[in-house]
This record gives structure tokens, C-alpha cells and sequence, in this order.
């Protein structure tokens, strides 16, 4: 009630065609592009990004829960015109929100509210953000309980056509000199539940830079090992997830440079055993050539990523739990450069 004098007005738009009905638990657009007012009192920075620049924001639009991402047009592209074949490797695309503080000529250093006992000014965190428009996805961590999540950096070459030469050549460095380079994957982030230690451990991008092919193994197995001991059923499911998604990528003719993978698994001991693998990331994405030409070939790169990550999910299966054994011990607390780029 205290709250209500600072209600939040969001405004969601829609691109699907008319008369479109969604399913239940989803919004019923009626004419393409109409504004529907969505009011939610609650706006946070997403707890369980482990890796990007972006500030992911958390968002509980009607009784879903999803998340808001800074809005990138070439993203929005991939979302809007994606093949149907790649529904269940990516997030569901909701569309496009745009976050208006109604009461901000009025309120505007009042506006607050208390979140899991951290007091957050949502008025000057909205001002921070230059963008007020967000691509709204499907929140894949929401089914999880205790999820542990590892990002990977995907593909041998991670810049698109259309970036500027300096950047594009600092990637290329980077890539040259990190497991990019000969496995076509890197660690971007960790964020994994020690059931043993009931916290969690964290490991990011510039300690996933330092790695090399023959330590980054080390490093998936101490990911699988929830404390107690390696998750063998979790391998093997993640192994029939990335086989059935090289096949996918096979008959693709685009490009996913940039997109990185996201691994999930329930690492509650409580919990049934679940895991998800999803494609994110998509603003290098291109479907041809400077020139307008198409592609007549899959992502090159991005296969070699998926297949060394297969070899290493092989070899983890054939392990026992005694190869973990005198693993270091990552960080218990996230470190403030994990969200940069």
C-alpha cells in the first residue's frame, strides 16, 4: 500500500500479426502494435547474469516472469524473422517494452523500493540507462531452483561486418590468443550452487581468458561437480542437447558470430534433475554478405564450438568422480568485472 503512490507504468508493444491469440499464460494482442498500459511495481538488475556489458533488468510482466534487454536492432531482427527450427535453442521473444516513469516530473528522486533488503532507487537507475527500450525474452533460468549457469563465448571469429576496424581488431586478438582460437569456445562466465558449501561460486571473463585447452577441461569438470560429485546424468543429458543442436546449426546458411551459449542444470539436490542449453546474443548476427550475397554454408566457426564442447562433455562421461580431485577452488563472491564486455 505505501508503494502504491509510486506505481510504475510500463508500456508493452507487440509485434505480432492481428488478431493473434497467445496461449494462456501469455498477452492477447488484438491488432498488431496496439500499446497495452502493463503496471508492475518492481524493476531489478538480473541476479543471475553471469556474463555481458548489458544491464539485463528483471521484469514480472502479468504472471510471467522475463527479462528486459537494452535494445539492439539487429537483435530484434534475429528474434522477429528467426526460423521456427530454432524455438527451442533460443529465448521466447515477447517483444519490445518501453520502461516511462509517469511520475517522474514529480517524484523523480523519490521513486524506490526495497528489494531483498537492498534499497533501490529506480528513478536514477532508469536515468542511468541512456536506453528505455528493452527486448523482452523468456527468463530460462525461472524453472530452475538452484541453477548453475555457464556461459560460453561462441564461434572462432566474434565480430560482424559491420563493426568498426578497431574493435574488430581487438577481437581478433583476443580470440588468436584465448581457446577461441583452436576450440572455437571461451568461458565468459560461472556462476555454479555448491550444494556441499550451500553458495554460490563464481568464475569470470578474465579468468576464462587465462585458460588454455589443456586447463579448460579442468574447469567443465568443476563446473559439473555440484559439491558432492560430478553430475554424470547432467553430462549426458547436455550431450544429447548438443548433438541435436550441431544438427540444427548444420542446416543453417547464416552467421551467429558474437552469440554466445548458455548451459543450465538444477543443482538442487531436492529438485528433479533438468538441464537447458540455449543460443543468446544475436547483435552480430547476418544472414549474408556485405554485398547482399547469401550464404551457401553453415557458421564454420560456431560448429567447431559446438563440437569441441561435445569432445569435452565425451570425455567428462568417462571419467569418474576421482578426476576432480585437487581442482582450485573458485571465487565465493562475483567480481565487479564480470559484467563488463
Amino acid at each position: 500500500n505505501e508503494y502504491k503512490s509510486y506505481l510504475r507504468f510500463y508500456h508493452v508493444r507487440l509485434g505480432y500479426d492481428s488478431n493473434t491469440v497467445m496461449a494462456e499464460d501469455e498477452w492477447i494482442v488484438k491488432e498488431n502494435g496496439t500499446t497495452y498500459p502493463i503496471k508492475d511495481k518492481s524493476i531489478r538488475n538480473f541476479e543471475r547474469q553471469v556474463s555481458g556489458r548489458a544491464e539485463i533488468v528483471s521484469l514480472c510482466l502479468g504472471e510471467n516472469q522475463v527479462i528486459g534487454k537494452p535494445l539492439n536492432e539487429t537483435e530484434r531482427d534475429f528474434y522477429e524473422t528467426a526460423e521456427s527450427k530454432l524455438k527451442d535453442f533460443i529465448p521466447c521473444y515477447k517483444g519490445v517494452v518501453s520502461i516511462k516513469d509517469e511520475m517522474s516530473n514529480n517524484h523523480h528522486s523519490d521513486v524506490s523500493c526495497h528489494l531483498e533488503s537492498e534499497k533501490i532507487d529506480l528513478s536514477s537507475t532508469l536515468k542511468k540507462k541512456k536506453q528505455k527500450d528493452y527486448i523482452i525474452l523468456e527468463d530460462v533460468t525461472s524453472p530452475f531452483y538452484k541453477p548453475s549457469i555457464m556461459d560460453l563465448k561462441m564461434g572462432t571469429r566474434q565480430y560482424s561486418d559491420n563493426m568498426p576496424s578497431d574493435k574488430i581488431a581487438r577481437k581478433k586478438l583476443r580470440s588468436l590468443h584465448t581457446t577461441s582460437n583452436e576450440l572455437g569456445l571461451r568461458i565468459a562466465g560461472i556462476r555454479k550452487y555448491n550444494v556441499d558449501q550451500c553458495k554460490h561460486q563464481y568464475m569470470d571473463k578474465m579468468a576464462g581468458r587465462q585458460l588454455t585447452t589443456n586447463s579448460i577441461l579442468g574447469v567443465f569438470r568443476e563446473f559439473f561437480n555440484d559439491g558432492r560429485r560430478i553430475r554424470h546424468d547432467v553430462v549426458a543429458m547436455f550431450s544429447a542437447k548438443v548433438r541435436e543442436c550441431i544438427k540444427l546449426v548444420e542446416a543453417l546458411k547464416i552467421r551467429f558470430y558474437c552469440c554466445s551459449l548458455l548451459l543450465l542444470y538444477e543443482a538442487c539436490p531436492d529438485a528433479e534433475p533438468r538441464v537447458d542449453l540455449r543460443i543468446i546474443d544475436f547483435a552480430g548476427f547476418q544472414r549474408c554478405h556485405l554485398d547482399g550475397e547469401e550464404y551457401s554454408s553453415p557458421d564454420a566457426g560456431l560448429l567447431i564450438g559446438l563440437k569441441s564442447l561435445e569432445d569435452i562433455l565425451e570425455t567428462i562421461s568417462n571419467e569418474d568422480d576421482s578426476s576432480s580431485e585437487g581442482q582450485t577452488s573458485w571465487c565465493s563472491a562475483r567480481s565487479s568485472s564480470s559484467q563488463d564486455s
